[in-house]
């Protein structure tokens, strides 16, 4: 991939963790896994000089997240997603990335029948907070983006749109700390123009 990005002079790229690496069966073979293609990836960056735009944890493709990640109910799910985050965003600090970004596929519900919204948001919020207080501990100078993307996977997204996530950034102190990364397609689907 590098050496097509060099010969199409494009400045940077971006990643999924478990798109540059195998997820493994555990925890710790994920870490594992993880570590030796941070190593890979900055070899490369080196020899072809193209630089890490951003770096994501994908905590929305396996089936433990059918219920949320940082909204989850499970004490487990919730940990495995923080780690999952923890880890790509030291990768991310590690490969100079400038920013990192949070996309909460599966933060929403589908029905209203099982969910505590407040309590769902409160989690998020704090699960914000804490990638906040880990970036300014390792000392990460990127920008923290989410990206609001509404109905897809989940129906009732609780980052629906810009609007909804500003709200929420504000909710929680955190509207200084965590910028937006506006896709247009996802402002589609929002039933919205793109400069909305």
């Amino acid at each position: 991939a590098f050496e097509f990005f060099h010969k199409l002079h494009v400045p940077f790229y971006c990643f999924h963790d478990v798109d540059v690496s195998p997820e493994g069966a555990s925890l710790k073979e994920y870490i594992n896994n993880f570590a030796q293609m941070v190593d890979v990836l900055a070899g490369k960056q080196e020899e072809s000089g193209v630089k890490l735009l951003w770096g994501t944890a994908n905590c929305f493709t396996n089936p433990r997240y059918g219920a949320g990640a940082a909204t989850n109910p499970d004490p487990e799910v919730f940990s495995w997603a923080a780690t999952q985050v923890v880890t790509a965003m030291e990768a991310t600090h590690k490969l100079g990335g400038e920013n990192y970004v949070l996309w909460g596929g599966r933060e929403g519900y589908e029905t209203l029948l099982n969910t505590d919204l407040r309590q769902e948001r409160e989690q998020l919020g704090r699960f914000m907070q804490m990638v906040v207080e880990h970036k300014h501990k390792i000392g990460f100078q990127g920008t923290l983006l989410i990206e609001p993307k509404p109905q897809e996977p989940t129906k009732h997204q609780y980052d629906y749109d810009a609007a909804t996530v500003y709200g929420f950034l504000k909710q929680f102190g955190l509207e200084k700390e965590i910028k937006l990364n506006i896709e247009a397609n996802h402002a589609t689907l929002a039933g919205h123009s793109f400069h909305h």
